[in-house]
C-alpha cells in the first residue's frame, strides 16, 4: 500500500472520531440535568431555604405563596419534608418538624401544628424553646377555633360569633408585629364573612332584615379592605343588591301600575356601581368575573326597562 494512501486512511480514521466525539457531546449536553431550579429539591437546606423565604408573606393581605412549580408552598413543602423524612430517616428530625409545623399552622391545622410544636420542645436543642412558645400560641389559636356556638337562636349565634371576633382581636393586639398577627387576622376576617352569611341567610326571619345585610356588607368591605378577598366582597356585596332587584321585580309586575322603576334601578345602580369597582381592578381574578356580571346586569335592566313602558 502505498505511503499516499495510508495518509488518506488516517485522515478519515481521524476525521470520523472527531465526529463521533462531537455527536456524543452534543447528546450529553441535550440529557444534561434540568435546571437546578426546577429539580426536585434533595437537601434539607434547599427545601428550608424556599419555604422560609415565602413563608414570611402576610396571607391576610396576599394569597399563599407558590413555588416555581406553582404549587402552594405550603402544601409543597410537607410534601418534600415527608420525602426526605423517609430517605433520610432520623436526622434533624427537629429542623423538619419545627418547619412542618410552620406550614401546618398556615394551612389553619392548628391542632397538628401543635401536636409537632411540642414534639421539637420535647426534642430540646436550638429550636426547642421557641417550639414552647409557639405551641402555646397555636393552643390558644384553637381554644377560640374550637369554641361553640348557640344554634337554637339567631341572635344569641351572631352574639357568639361577635364574642368570637373579640377574642381573634385581642390574639391581633397581642402579637402585633408576629406573623400570629394576620394569622389571627385571617380568622377574625373568617368570622365577620360568616355573620353576613348568617344574616343574608335569614333575612326574612329579622326585622329589617335587608336593611341588616346591607349594614353587614358595607362593615365587612370597610373593616377588610387590605383583605386579599376584598374583590371577592364587592362582588357578593353587589349580587345582593341585585338579588334584591330581582326580588323587587318577583315583587311587583314589571307591566304594572304598582312597579316603581326607580326604586328597582337603585338596586341595579348599586350592583353596577360594585361591580364596577372591581372591573377596574389589573390583576386579580374577579375582574373578568366582574365585567361578565356588568354586561349580564345591564341586559337584565334593558328587558325591566321594556317590561315597565
Amino acid at each position: 500500500m502505498s505511503s499516499h494512501r495510508l495518509i488518506r486512511r488516517s485522515f478519515v480514521s481521524a476525521l470520523f472520531a472527531s465526529l463521533l466525539l462531537s455527536f456524543l457531546t452534543g447528546c450529553s449536553s441535550r440529557t444534561a440535568a434540568p435546571e437546578p431550579r426546577y429539580a426536585p429539591a434533595g437537601d434539607l437546606l434547599d427545601i428550608v431555604k424556599d419555604f422560609q423565604r415565602l413563608a414570611k408573606e402576610d396571607t391576610y393581605r396576599f394569597a399563599i405563596p407558590k413555588d416555581v412549580t406553582g404549587v402552594n408552598i405550603m402544601k409543597a413543602t410537607l410534601v418534600r419534608l415527608d420525602d426526605y423524612e423517609r430517605k433520610n430517616p432520623g436526622q434533624y428530625g427537629d429542623i423538619v418538624q419545627f418547619n412542618k409545623a410552620l406550614a401546618l399552622e398556615r394551612l389553619r391545622e392548628y391542632d397538628q401544628a401543635a401536636a409537632l410544636y411540642r414534639k421539637v420542645a420535647d426534642i430540646g436543642g436550638r429550636l426547642g424553646g421557641e417550639a414552647a412558645k409557639n405551641a402555646e400560641i397555636v393552643d390558644n389559636f384553637l381554644r377560640i377555633f374550637d369554641r361553640t356556638i348557640a344554634s337554637d337562636d339567631p341572635f344569641k349565634y351572631i352574639a357568639g360569633l361577635d364574642d368570637k371576633v373579640a377574642a381573634w382581636n385581642g390574639l391581633i393586639k397581642k402579637h402585633q408585629g408576629m406573623h400570629y398577627e394576620f394569622l389571627a387576622r385571617i380568622e377574625e376576617e373568617r368570622i365577620d364573612r360568616a355573620k353576613v352569611a348568617f344574616v343574608e341567610a335569614n333575612r326574612a326571619r329579622l326585622k329589617e332584615g335587608n336593611q341588616l345585610v346591607i349594614v353587614g356588607y358595607s362593615q365587612l368591605v370597610t373593616k377588610h379592605q387590605p383583605s386579599k378577598n376584598i374583590q371577592r366582597y364587592l362582588l357578593d356585596f353587589g349580587d345582593f343588591y341585585l338579588l334584591l332587584a330581582k326580588d323587587y321585580a318577583s315583587q311587583y309586575d314589571p307591566e304594572g301600575l304598582a312597579f316603581d322603576f326607580k326604586a328597582f334601578e337603585q338596586f341595579i345602580k348599586s350592583a353596577l356601581k360594585l361591580y364596577s369597582e372591581v372591573a377596574q381592578v389589573d390583576g386579580v381574578v374577579e375582574k373578568i368575573e366582574a365585567q361578565a356580571k356588568i354586561e349580564a346586569t345591564r341586559g337584565y335592566l334593558e328587558k325591566m326597562t321594556r317590561l315597565n313602558r
